[in-house]
């Protein structure tokens, strides 16, 4: 009996042409891959950043945490109420959990 032989394309036995390798469609002639990253999308927002830096630079005496505006001081009252809420649940649970329970 004869082995057969298997033989791989030209580009794959270090065919020296690039070409040979590339896909048989390009990739940017489908506008719905290439869609997402139009100049439309970056232009739609305007730089604010120098306004942003008035704001946080300004000597008013607030921490800056506070000096966003009523959104911030509403966020972190949030966030100081739940702290003290769970940290006032948790010595709640570990008194709970250290005294005997009567079955």
């Amino acid at each position: 009996m004869r082995a057969l032989r298997v033989r791989a394309p030209k580009s794959w036995a270090g065919d020296p042409n690039p070409e040979a390798l590339a896909p048989r469609t390009r990739l940017t002639e489908h506008p719905g891959i290439w869609g997402f990253g139009t100049s439309t999308a970056r232009n739609r927002f305007e730089n604010r950043v120098a306004e942003k830096q008035k704001v946080f630079q300004a000597d008013n005496d607030l921490p800056v945490h506070l000096k966003g505006g009523a959104t911030d001081n509403i966020l972190y009252r949030l966030t100081m109420g739940l702290c003290l809420g769970g940290t006032v649940y948790s010595l709640y649970c570990l008194g709970w959990a250290s005294f005997p329970h009567n079955k």
